[in-house]
């Protein structure tokens, strides 16, 4: 199942659209802002939350709890490590591996590929391809990627 997700210039401010190969809209992602941090909705074509994704202060280091039916289903945080992902998958056992910083990598479980996400080149803006082998994972591997996206978001604002 391949998911193409198109931003002018990418901010969690603005609300995506994803598409099918189709063409077809199939999520639209909203961002909010709240006194405590942000809080990112997936919604399917009939409206309904698919996933949030909610930001959790601890500490110094942001962290994103992402949630289905109010469940917590995983948790995306930044990591320091030397080698490897920057970024770590808590309560599913699920990594990334690739180049996080230029948007082409894929989340693994095992030797087994989840997704792999991939810019699309020579389009309008920015896009990408989110490719999910099993459809049953394309909510929470989109939900990984968009947590993802919003810490490094929130890295790149710390920084200014």
């Amino acid at each position: 199942m391949k998911l193409y997700i198109r931003a002018k210039r990418f901010s969690m401010r603005e609300t995506l659209i994803v598409r099918d190969e189709k063409d077809d809209p199939i999520y639209e992602i909203k961002s909010e802002w709240l006194s405590f941090g942000r809080k990112v909705h997936i919604y399917d074509q009939n409206n309904e939350e698919a996933a949030s994704i909610e930001e959790k202060k601890l500490g110094f280091k942001p962290q994103y709890g992402i949630y289905q039916l109010d469940t917590k289903v995983a948790e995306v945080k930044k990591d320091e490590k030397m080698m490897g992902s920057d970024f770590e998958i808590n309560k599913i056992n699920w990594r990334i591996s690739g180049d996080v910083k230029d948007n082409e990598f894929k989340i693994k479980e095992n030797l087994r590929t989840i997704a792999e996400l991939k810019k699309k080149w020579f389009s309008v803006g920015e896009s990408f391809v989110l490719e999910v082998g099993e459809e049953e994972d394309s909510v929470v591997a989109l939900a990984i990627v968009i947590a993802i996206w919003c810490l490094k978001e929130d890295e790149a604002e710390e920084e200014k």
